[in-house]
């Protein structure tokens, strides 16, 4: 069990997806095998052929059902994933990386990990009013750490949820890998 799992909704070339490369690439060098899950999004992107060159397997599938689906072929990956995620993450992954907060609610309750980590990647200013539209709950597991990208969103965190944050909550520097 030498492989993490990356979580977030597209591949696109830019703040979010460079940290996902920046994950691959460390675990890469790390002798870790990595899985990228697209959620939501069935769309080939950038990363998409940079990630095979890698050797990093990018799966794209639903975790919030399948009624929307229409292809045989996504509803049966779609059913896999979330069982897999739900009763087996433990078993298949060293930990779970979520990219953005903003993805919690369509992923946090369908994943059950010892080791979840959740990549805050905006500041509240990207909001209206400033305020983070984040639901508290998702900051009450004390296994679970939230990782800031930048010591602003740290008191940003602070400010509004303050005696809901149950998790451990951090800031971490971004590595220097270049695409």
């Amino acid at each position: 069990m030498n492989e993490v799992l990356i979580v977030s909704d597209h591949l696109l070339m830019a703040g979010a997806e460079k940290l996902i490369y920046e994950l691959a690439y460390f675990a890469g060098q790390n002798n870790t095998k990595v899985t990228v899950l697209i959620v939501n999004n069935y769309n080939t992107e950038y990363y998409d052929a940079v990630f095979k060159e890698m050797g990093i397997k990018v799966v794209r599938t639903t975790l919030l059902g399948t009624k929307k689906l229409r292809n045989p072929v996504n509803i049966n990956r779609a059913i896999y994933w979330q069982q897999r995620l739900k009763r087996f993450a433990n078993k298949y992954y060293k930990s779970v990386h979520i990219i953005g907060l903003y993805n919690l609610d369509k992923t946090i309750h369908g994943i059950k990990h010892k080791n979840r980590f959740f990549w805050h990647v905006n500041n509240a200013i990207q909001y209206p009013q400033s305020i983070y539209p984040f639901n508290p709950a998702h900051f009450a597991d004390p296994n679970d750490t939230v990782l800031c990208i930048n010591p602003y969103q740290l008191t940003e965190l602070n400010e509004q949820y303050g005696d809901a944050i149950k998790c451990k909550i951090e800031v971490f520097k971004l590595f220097l890998a270049s695409v």
